[in-house]
């Protein structure tokens, strides 16, 4: 890790309908609130900066997609040269597919406008990258992995005993770090270069920016500042290292529960909705959001009699909605339109091969989860474990504090190079300063001193590991809960489209006649 020399004090001075709004995971995506800070909460300060509403959103949608890349994990992936085999890997063109779904639904505004650049691709989307999310890239077991045989945009894997995994004895921080910041760099470089007139240049300056948030989040930089002003008994989640500061800053691994609590709880929200909605009679030729999400997961399957039977489905539905009776009998039987309750139940079924999936996961990430890295001599802490970006958390607030003064000042210097101001900083050397262990940086100490006054209740709860471990298994029952949405959900309604191949199916099905 080799970050600036100056201190960080130094720069100081289609027709498509559209259902409720998913909410996605880590510092969650969405529009947050007073308790809880979301990445577009925080970026919702670059207003002040001067940025408008158009750039932030499409400087969100940047940063929502690194967010949504974590659905493309190798554990997911298939590989090109496999053939299908769903339930129990997608390829990664389906897996773009269903982000770009969900995209077009937390993003109409900017996709009406201009779809074409908004579109979700391979190339916006990507894999999971752990150096862009600060992830500690440590395998769970001891051996180690090659994702990129699955495809070529994985990064290579790690031994358990690689250099990267060691803490810099300089900087006190983990040397894989190196690469988060190098990745971030390059966004915001091609961000400055691109200017706020390029879709493309909002959207790689919100991929820095969700590193840059993440580094609050997802690291012990909180808790070691903290410590610093004189709270000593705030748990640092990592074991002291042969370093200059003792205490190294560190990230957490992301394992098998935690891809399920930041990818299943918030699929199974969108695909198992019970939420009461208004009637809305079904429209002929409309392919709804779940439509378009089951198609997806059926094309994955070796079987094609699903896909073929879905289709059946669909046509059936169409010359049923086009009946001029049929809405008056969809209320009646107070069905919520077919994409609603019947494709929902068929999603459930279709889903059920991924639940399968994540559940097997699970197990890899169990010891590591029941590790205290406080006393076991290990600088390795869970994701689960350390991070912040849940309101659950009693430094949640600080953490989110902390990142909304980050992305202000980085955000101040790229508006300032787009202008051509003379004097101004360049805002990746900026954003660089903030990557240091707060042992080494002043910039922070005063916003924390004062926020510890102002909440010694939750500066209390961040000392004890009961309070903290309930916080971790709050939401490891998330994830699991997640799981028994999934299979409860599931129904043998995919058996009946074979069935349904005319408007009276259709008709019996709905009524239950």
């Amino acid at each position: 890790m080799n970050p600036s020399k100056n201190t960080a004090e130094s720069f100081l001075d289609d027709e498509t309908i559209i259902e409720p709004r998913p909410v996605a995971f880590r510092f969650e995506a969405g529009k947050g609130d007073e308790h809880k800070a979301t990445h577009g909460s925080i970026e919702a300060v670059l207003a002040s900066a001067g940025f408008t509403p158009y750039q932030i959103r499409a400087i969100y949608y940047g940063n929502w997609l690194r967010d949504y890349s974590q659905l493309l994990d190798p554990k997911l992936v298939r590989a090109v040269d496999m053939p299908k085999n769903f339930p129990d890997v997608l390829s990664r063109e389906a897996l773009t597919q269903i982000v770009d779904v969900l995209a077009v639904r937390e993003f109409t505004d900017l996709m009406q406008n201009d779809r074409e650049n908004f579109k979700v691709t391979p190339e916006r989307l990507g894999v999971y990258r752990p150096s862009e999310h600060l992830d500690n890239p440590k395998p769970a077991n001891d051996k180690r992995s090659d994702p990129k045989s699955i495809d070529t945009d994985f990064e290579d894997g790690v031994a358990p005993d690689d250099a990267s995994l060691q803490v810099d004895p300089e900087t006190s921080m983990k040397r894989y770090l190196q690469q988060g910041l190098d990745f971030m760099t390059a966004q915001l470089n091609l961000a400055r270069q691109a200017g706020p007139q390029s879709a493309d240049g909002l959207r790689t300056l919100g991929s820095a920016l969700h590193v840059l948030e993440d580094f609050f989040a997802h690291s012990n930089f909180v808790e070691l500042s903290l410590k610093k002003v004189g709270h000593d008994d705030v748990l640092p989640w990592t074991s002291k290292a042969d370093c200059k500061h003792a205490l190294p800053l560190v990230t957490g691994t992301f394992g098998g529960t935690d891809i399920i609590a930041s990818l299943a709880a918030p699929l199974g929200r969108i695909l198992f909705s019970t939420d009461d909605k208004p009637f809305e009679a079904t429209r002929p030729g409309v392919r709804y959001e779940r439509d378009q999400i089951i198609q997806i997961l059926l094309g994955e399957h070796p079987d094609p009699k699903w896909n073929d039977a879905h289709e059946t489905f669909l046509s059936a539905r169409d010359k049923w909605a086009d009946l001029p009776f049929a809405s008056k009998v969809e209320e009646i039987f107070n069905v919520i339109g077919a994409p609603g309750r019947i494709v929902g139940n068929a999603i459930g079924t279709a889903m059920q091969g991924l639940t399968t999936l994540f559940g097997n996961s699970v197990d890899d990430a169990q010891t590591v989860f029941g590790e205290d890295p406080n006393t076991s001599g290990s600088t390795d802490p869970s994701h689960s474990q350390l991070a912040k970006d849940h309101a659950e958390h009693p430094l949640h607030r600080l953490a989110a504090l902390l990142a909304e003064t980050a992305v202000l000042r980085v955000g101040q210097a790229m508006l300032g190079q787009w202008e051509q101001k003379f004097g101004v900083q360049d805002p990746a050397q900026i954003a660089a300063q903030y990557f240091t262990h707060p042992m080494d940086s002043n910039w922070q100490d005063a916003l924390v001193r004062e926020w510890a006054k102002d909440n010694p209740g939750l500066v209390m709860r961040a000392t004890r590991k009961s309070e903290l471990d309930n916080v971790h298994k709050k939401l490891q029952n998330s994830a699991e809960k997640a799981l028994d949405r999934f299979k409860n959900e599931s129904s043998n309604f995919l058996s009946k489209f074979s069935e349904i191949k005319s408007v009276k199916d259709v008709w019996n099905l709905i009524t239950g006649k």
